[in-house]
């Protein structure tokens, strides 16, 4: 059996012996709201503990996140979203909107959810002028010739 119908066996065996999910899913808020007074129900400490130890928790978070300061480095992005992109396709052709998106889930992971409009497309920028081949058909008749 070749490895690709071994895993679509392996997903279809996954979804018939997986148990029913139990009921709909909940938003982050409301999850967070059922695991405090899950702790404060079983651990046998006072709301008041429990909520005051959640807000330090909060806010040294908070510090910490404002302290650090994330840097990226254009050039070692361009190099690294190229060669995903590059290993992801097997050595074979690709687009920019390929780029692009590792571009994004790279900067989401290096910046921590932090937004910096245009980022994304100085990356691709790099990594095309640098490591990449434009082997596309030229579209004008100068290109033709």
């Amino acid at each position: 059996v070749s490895e690709r119908a071994r895993a679509k066996l392996e997903r279809i065996a996954a979804r018939k012996t997986r148990p029913p999910r139990k009921g709909k899913a909940r938003s982050l808020g409301q999850l967070r709201a059922d695991w405090t007074a899950s702790a404060i129900r079983t651990s046998g400490v006072p709301a008041d503990v429990i909520s005051s130890l959640l807000e330090y928790a909060r806010a040294a978070a908070a510090a910490i996140r404002a302290r650090v300061v994330a840097v990226l480095d254009i050039a070692l992005a361009a190099v690294d979203v190229t060669a995903t992109v590059f290993v992801m396709n097997n050595g074979g052709r690709f687009h920019r909107r390929h780029l692009l998106a590792e571009a994004r889930r790279h900067l989401a992971l290096v910046l921590r959810g932090r937004r910096h409009p245009g980022l994304d497309d100085q990356v691709v920028a790099t990594a095309i002028t640098a490591h990449c081949l434009d082997i596309s058909e030229p579209t004008t008749v100068r290109g033709l010739e």
